[in-house]
């Protein structure tokens, strides 16, 4: 606390109880990995392929993690004092459906608590889905004199346009409960640049 004001987003669930909240950090990728490639293609010594392929460069990387960290939501004031964000019941461990779009969440593994108490699904305890993309680039460097330059390239945002998925519904009350209905990263997204130095 600095300035009376609490360095948190939200207060705590259970003022008497601060433990209640203990869980993951909802910021928190268990895993992730880049991986970075990059190659210039060398000034070649016949004077048709230097003019041709010479000083191209291309690079790419491939980002990839795990999901972040979620919890089910009653989507309702269960226990009567007009906090939101309360959470459910669990009763299976069993919470994962499928893991498809339409059903991520297995609905049968939780229930709305009893009016006036609190739910005991631990804050932030399931893992959503995954994500990785693959960015690239691709340019090439034409120079005119000792002082004067042109560099042409293109960049790809998610080359292969790859779906990665959303984190999926969580408010228990709500009839899409489960179903993952939005995209995480961008679709694929093209760049063209040109730069002259001199």
């Amino acid at each position: 606390m600095a300035d009376g004001n609490h360095q948190f987003a939200a207060g705590p669930t259970r003022p008497d109880d601060l433990t209640f909240d203990q869980g993951n950090c909802t910021q928190n990728r268990t895993h992730i990995a880049n991986l970075t490639v990059g190659y210039q293609t060398p000034q070649f010594a016949s004077t048709v392929l230097r003019a041709v392929a010479s000083d191209w460069r291309v690079s790419g990387v491939v980002t990839a993690s795990s999901g972040p960290w979620m919890a089910v939501t009653t989507g309702r004031d269960t226990v009567l004092n007009g906090q939101g964000a309360q959470r459910v019941n669990q009763i299976s461990d069993d919470v994962y459906g499928p893991r498809t779009l339409a059903q991520y969440l297995n609905p049968a593994a939780f229930s709305q608590p009893d009016p006036g108490t609190y739910g005991n699904h631990v804050r932030a305890s399931i893992a959503g889905p995954g994500q990785w993309v693959l960015n690239t680039a691709l340019s090439r460097n034409v120079t005119f004199s000792s002082t004067q330059s042109m560099e042409f390239g293109v960049e790809a945002f998610n080359l292969l346009n790859h779906f990665n998925w959303g984190l999926p519904v969580t408010n228990f009350g709500q009839s899409t409960f489960g179903r993952i209905t939005s995209q995480a990263t961008d679709p694929w997204i093209l760049q063209f640049g040109v730069k002259y130095g001199f």
